[in-house]
């Protein structure tokens, strides 16, 4: 890889040519090393964040990979805020509008365009879910192969996603912290390019622009902001946008955070409380289960310069949370971002946040993205047309379901396309590489027929 840029180790000054979150000489926080802007420039005529260009990583516009993320709407929402009974301003910052649904997508431009200006060939990115499909979405367009390292947890409909963008999948661990040391470890062996957003510090260059698009339509800073939190990082970015726009001179006052983790697994709000949960339910909120943060300790220690809140949301309140928001809002949320919404609720009532503060909401991702996770009854299914022809590799797992273990040549007929025999047989190797088929030799044939994870992708299929 050619080096573009430099990493610098916020304690001990260290220099990296390459990308890398901790320094490895002092466990310092790396942050990307650039001569950065006076001035908040905006120009209009450049696509997705990298209109602020100015105050990003200095990579040349004909390497950008864009697929106008960001400047996400911000609105008032008053249904809610009704329900709440709660006398202010609440402010939705929807990230559900960015291109693959979910706010993950600021940091795959930073991240896959570094990664082509470098002349990666290859990525690993450790994911539960969103980020993977960002990831895999920008590495699509800037033709680098993506392999995504997902944990049993991770969610099936959002894997789905990565396939569909033509990703690798490596299921590895039970939780998203397993699966970030396996990424580390592919990423050494292998040659990949990091690009797993809680290793690579340009992930907090394209996160911080949220706080950049507050400013520019708030014309200040809200007195809360409200953040459902996992691995902390999208709280790191946004506290160090803020601070980049008090020293540009441009906010003199400090937004409040309202830190919303899952019971699961909160410590963040734990360290923020002074105390842990006793018994914790076994149920996690997909995406807010990260019960090890790589950048822990740089993180409390930010959140001391801030005031911070925490609350705790279990499952079953995120769901409940999910349908509340869309029936008053019209938004559908996946269950991490409608435990944003429940956690200020609960803030609300507890009297955390006071009456007449201004609140911003972090919508953070889409409930498109895991619709399977609070589809009811089967019953619903005759409401949904079936959709048959949703891609030929859909149909080969709906016809292994049906009927293997079978032959190569009998799904080719089973196919009854115009489609060569060869063509399903790369369609099958595929299917095999991403551990969805498997295949047996019996006598001079080859039998294929679906692993446990084929199944499980062919049943959410038939619920489409």
């Amino acid at each position: 890889m050619r080096n573009k840029m430099r990493f610098r180790c916020q304690n001990c000054n260290s220099i990296y040519d390459e990308p890398r979150m901790l320094c490895p000489k002092c466990g310092g926080l790396i942050l990307t090393y650039y001569h950065k802007s006076k001035a908040l420039n905006i120009y209009n005529e450049y696509e997705g964040v990298w209109k602020y260009r100015d105050n990003l990583p200095p990579i040349p516009i004909n390497y950008v990979i864009s697929l106008c993320e960001g400047n996400t709407p911000l609105f008032k929402i008053k249904n809610f805020t009704k329900k709440i009974k709660y006398r202010g301003k609440i402010y939705v910052k929807d990230e559900t509008r960015n291109p693959t649904g979910s706010f993950r997508d600021r940091v795959a431009t930073v991240i896959v365009s570094h990664a082509l200006y470098v002349g990666a060939k290859k990525l690993v990115c450790a994911t539960d879910g969103n980020t993977g499909a960002s990831i895999a979405a920008y590495a699509a367009k800037a033709g680098i192969e993506c392999s995504s390292v997902v944990p049993k947890n991770a969610d099936y409909g959002k894997i789905l996603q990565m396939l569909a963008y033509g990703a690798e999948i490596l299921e590895y661990g039970e939780i998203i912290d397993e699966a970030v040391l396996k990424a580390l470890e592919v990423a050494l062996t292998e040659k990949y390019y990091q690009a797993t957003a809680e290793l690579n510090p340009l992930s907090i260059e394209g996160l911080k622009t949220i706080a950049y698009e507050i400013y520019e339509v708030l014309g200040k800073v809200p007195d809360w902001l409200v953040i459902p939190t996992g691995s902390g990082l999208t709280l790191l970015s946004t506290i160090l946008g803020f601070k980049e726009l008090h020293s540009l001179s441009l906010v003199s006052k400090k937004p409040k955070f309202l830190i919303v983790q899952s019971l699961a697994c909160s410590p963040i709000v734990d360290f923020i409380e002074g105390s842990k949960v006793g018994r914790r339910p076994r149920k996690h909120i997909p995406g807010l289960d990260v019960c090890k943060p790589m950048i822990y300790t740089h993180i409390v220690n930010l959140i001391k310069e801030y005031e911070c809140r925490g609350v705790r949301i279990n499952y079953v309140e995120a769901l409940n949370y999910v349908d509340i928001v869309a029936k008053l809002e019209g938004l559908f949320l996946e269950p991490a971002a409608a435990a944003a919404f429940a956690g200020l609720a609960k803030a609300v009532k507890e009297a955390i946040i006071e009456p007449g503060d201004e609140v911003v909401v972090l919508a953070s991702a889409t409930g498109l993205k895991a619709s399977m996770l609070y589809a009811k009854e089967p019953s619903r299914k005759k409401y949904i047309p079936k959709l048959t022809g949703l891609n030929t590799k859909a149909l080969i797992l709906e016809i292994l379901k049906a009927k293997g273990p079978i032959h190569g040549y009998a799904i080719w007929k089973e196919l009854g396309l115009m489609l060569s025999v060869q063509a399903v047989y790369q369609h099958l190797e595929e299917l095999k590489r991403k551990g969805l088929v498997k295949v047996e030799v019996v006598g001079r044939k080859k039998l294929y027929s679906l692993t446990d994870k084929g199944l499980q992708f062919s049943e959410i299929l038939g619920k489409v």
